[in-house]
């Protein structure tokens, strides 16, 4: 009796500190997305470092609801994680700046994106919202 109870308690104690580090990330304050034409051919790769560079007049949409933030970030929950170290021609970046003011980037290519390190396949839906 005495190893379940100390069973349970450990189990407890490590479903809160696992709860606690999911919801460690800040909830997020607003969205910035600048992009391009997304179907705009270049005669080379642009890489996320230089995306700003390439295209200074880039559009800019900034989504502050709570509405169209969900939108994004929904997309970006359910994204189809890829095996490859495939690098995206990026032809947009999404800022997402947290409410502790940290901001994640993600580096959209038409096929593939990069976000947390991480490369996913480009959800269609996240393009159509891009150009709405």
């Amino acid at each position: 009796m005495k190893k379940l109870k100390f069973f349970l308690l450990v189990f407890t104690a490590a479903a809160m500190f696992a709860c606690k580090q999911k919801s460690a990330e800040s909830p997020v304050k607003s969205i910035t997305i600048k992009h391009t034409e997304l179907g705009r051919e270049t005669m080379f790769r642009i890489t996320c470092e230089s995306f700003d560079h390439y295209f200074p007049d880039a559009m800019v949409k900034k989504l502050n609801t709570k509405a169209a933030i969900d939108s994004v970030m929904d997309e970006l929950y359910i994204m189809k994680n890829i095996d490859n170290d495939n690098k995206p021609d990026v032809r947009a970046k999404i800022l997402i700046t947290h409410a502790d003011h940290k901001t994640d980037t993600v580096c959209l290519g038409a096929s593939v994106l990069k976000y947390k390190g991480s490369t996913y396949e480009t959800p269609q839906t996240l393009l159509k919202l891009i150009q709405e």
